[in-house]
């Protein structure tokens, strides 16, 4: 009896996940996960890796901007949950700001 169900509780049952906030933290992840990868790669052959690497790095860099504009154009939805929308700008953006310092230091 403890564990009733209140019936006098407000249901926001028009609210949902957008896919696209979802799809934008997943990238957001995925984005890191490569971040993380290939820092290992490049830390195993001492900082001498090779232009691949450099490559993949900038691939990383035009995904978490494609991530940061699905989660952008989640926001612009109405009646959602805004969990993964904000968790996928943080994630991006972040990770947009760490590649584009690397990417600057380099030159």
């Amino acid at each position: 009896m403890l564990f009733k169900r209140n019936k006098k509780t407000i249901h926001f049952s028009g609210r949902r996940h957008t896919k696209m906030g979802i799809t934008a933290t997943i990238i957001g992840i995925a984005v890191i996960a490569g971040f993380l990868t290939i820092s290992m790669i490049s830390g195993l052959n001492k900082g001498d890796g090779s232009i691949i690497l450099g490559l993949i790095g900038l691939l990383l860099f035009f995904v978490a901007v494609l991530g940061f504009v699905l989660a952008y154009k989640a926001f612009k939805k109405k009646d959602i949950y805004y969990r993964f929308p904000i968790i996928g700008v943080v994630l991006n953006g972040l990770m947009i700001i760490v590649l584009f310092v690397i990417y600057l230091m380099g030159i």
